[in-house]
């Protein structure tokens, strides 16, 4: 994860905290985070020797430089969130193409800023790379296409969800996981939750809100 901290004014210049690579997380102390300027450039090293600039830095700052008012960023691997990217088939049925999962009629979904409860929720999901750093051109693009999601899904992989502070980004991160839990298991049960409730389920002609 990412805290990015100032106002961005001459007198006091945004920095941003990034943990490492390469460390257990519960092992980390605050010596042991990155800090840097907007320009990427490390301020200050950890006080941990052999430590490495996360490989998804760059993350960081698309989110910083497209979303002004983000102070947090914080990435997961979790599994309900890498089977929500395997949910969504497009038209030809080959699956694995789609670029967003839609989520609708969900009361959690106000809980991740800009929707309401029967809004279709529309998380862009961008394919995985070798490494996160290789992430960042389809992550801008995402970023850009879909300005009312505050996450971005990366294919077989994990998500990455932001917010004004970290508290916010923390109840937005929980608020995605459940809904995309939720999506996992209402496919296991024959439900489409990019489907708008009692909506013709006999018909091919089903539409979802655009």
């Amino acid at each position: 994860m990412s805290i990015r901290i100032g106002s961005g004014a001459e007198d006091d210049p945004f920095r941003v905290f990034s943990t490492p690579s390469g460390i257990q997380k519960e092992d980390m102390i605050g010596n042991d985070v990155f800090e840097l300027d907007m320009d990427q450039k490390v301020v200050s090293m950890p006080v941990t020797p052999g430590l490495k600039l996360s490989s998804m830095t760059n993350i960081w700052y698309c989110v910083y430089n497209l979303r002004p008012s983000a102070m947090c960023v914080i990435h997961t691997h979790s599994l309900n969130a890498q089977l929500a990217t395997l949910l969504e088939q497009d038209n030809s049925g080959d699956g694995e193409t789609t670029h967003c999962l839609r989520i609708t009629h969900l009361e959690m979904i106000k809980g991740v800023g800009n929707h309401a409860y029967d809004s279709m929720l529309e998380i862009p999901i961008i394919d995985n790379q070798r490494s996160e750093n290789l992430l960042a051109p389809d992550f801008e693009k995402a970023i850009q296409k879909y300005p009312k999601c505050n996450a971005v899904l990366v294919r077989r992989h994990g998500v990455y969800v932001w917010g004004d502070s970290w508290e916010e980004a923390k109840t937005k991160l929980e608020s995605f996981d459940y809904l995309f839990e939720s999506a996992v298991k209402m496919k296991s049960m024959g439900i489409d939750c990019g489907i708008v409730p009692g909506t013709n389920s006999s018909s091919n002609k089903r539409k979802r809100i655009e």
